[in-house]
């Protein structure tokens, strides 16, 4: 069995992942999806690659130590992107021999490298949760099967878009040389303070650079322009047959004129334009279907999917010393994040 583990700069990560069919990947298992991210993670990006019997394996992750807490040597925890990860594979059904083969010599190397615990986002569009670890359902995402005669499925979103589409006030451009990239940001900052959203949601200048320095040729902008100022923006990326609305920013003031709409609608012709299958445009801000956000999303398609997180814990000892630790320091924030699989990362 080969197993490799590689940086995000080793040539034996791109490799892999271009020997995976498009339709068994995405634009987050990229190297440079990591490297653009590594800043604001504060982590290594690393990547397992394994073969066994005809099956790539290709595992991203970020290695990150844990600082902070009084332990007998360096220990870290793994977890993937922002986004989305899990395993990957060349073939699209795996016997589970070779999957349980893969995940014993996962574990051993995560162990002989003082890993502590184990966080997966797993792919939506993907969803084969084929770690050996604990998967639960935190929300339900909403994808769109993009088509050139798209229509939204709410008669009442789709007369809103009807009105736009004939006015002269309100147009929609598509970005790839990142022109109003600028604005994006701003808008997107403007969201998040107004959603009061977590700081892991605040993104430093250096993680938009990097994107636009590395991902260009997977990223477009979409802008809803009212008369010349941008009222709303999205940030799309895409890779095979995937397209993914990762993030989006929006001029409040500007709300009554169903600019969200607009871009939404825009994103599904942009995805048909690319001959994508799905177009994932996420979920809620929670697992409540009545979530504004979700119900919002709901008006442009009726396809769903689960989204799934993986927990596994590798060392229970050092896990529970770390836990303990933390409750002790943070005894206010112990009952409003227990539910946080790695909750001794949370701070004031």
């Amino acid at each position: 069995m080969r197993f490799d583990v590689y940086d995000a700069d080793h040539p034996g990560w791109k490799e892999a992942f271009n020997r995976i069919p498009a339709e068994n990947s995405d634009v987050y298992y990229l190297p440079e999806w990591y490297n653009a991210y590594r800043q604001h993670e504060q982590a290594l990006p690393k990547c397992i690659v394994a073969e066994l019997e005809g099956v790539l394996f290709v595992y991203p992750f970020f290695l990150k130590p844990i600082k902070g807490y009084d332990l007998d040597k360096t220990y870290y925890d793994i977890q993937t992107a922002y986004g989305y990860g899990g395993i990957i594979t060349n073939q699209g059904i795996v016997p589970q021999q070779l999957i349980e083969k893969f995940n014993n010599q996962v574990n051993v190397w995560l162990s002989d490298n003082n890993v502590v615990a184990e966080f997966i986002r797993e792919n939506p569009l993907l969803n084969d949760c084929r770690r050996d670890a604990e998967f639960i359902k935190v929300r339900t995402n909403i994808y769109i099967e993009p088509a050139p005669g798209y229509k939204l499925v709410e008669a009442k979103a789709r007369q809103n878009v009807s009105k736009l589409n004939r006015t002269h006030e309100i147009t929609a451009q598509v970005d790839d040389s990142f022109e109003f990239y600028g604005e994006f940001i701003r808008l997107y900052n403007l969201n998040a303070v107004r959603l009061e959203m977590e700081s892991y949601y605040f993104f430093p200048d250096d993680y938009f650079n990097n994107i636009k320095l590395l991902l260009a040729e997977n990223t477009r902008l979409i802008h809803i322009f009212y008369h010349d100022q941008i009222i709303n923006s999205g940030l799309f990326f895409f890779y095979g047959n995937k397209g993914n609305l990762h993030l989006a920013g929006a001029d409040y003031e500007f709300r009554h004129l169903k600019g969200n709409d607009y871009m939404y609608y825009h994103a599904a012709l942009l995805s048909a334009e690319l001959k994508l299958d799905m177009l994932c445009i996420g979920g809620g801000l929670s697992n409540d279907e009545n979530d504004s956000l979700f119900r919002f999303k709901k008006k442009f398609s009726n396809n769903f999917k689960d989204v799934m997180i993986g927990k596994k814990i590798i060392n229970p000892d050092i896990y529970n010393r770390l836990v303990d630790q933390w409750k002790f320091r943070y005894p206010h924030l112990a009952e409003k994040y227990s539910h946080f699989f790695l909750k001794y990362r949370l701070a004031e």
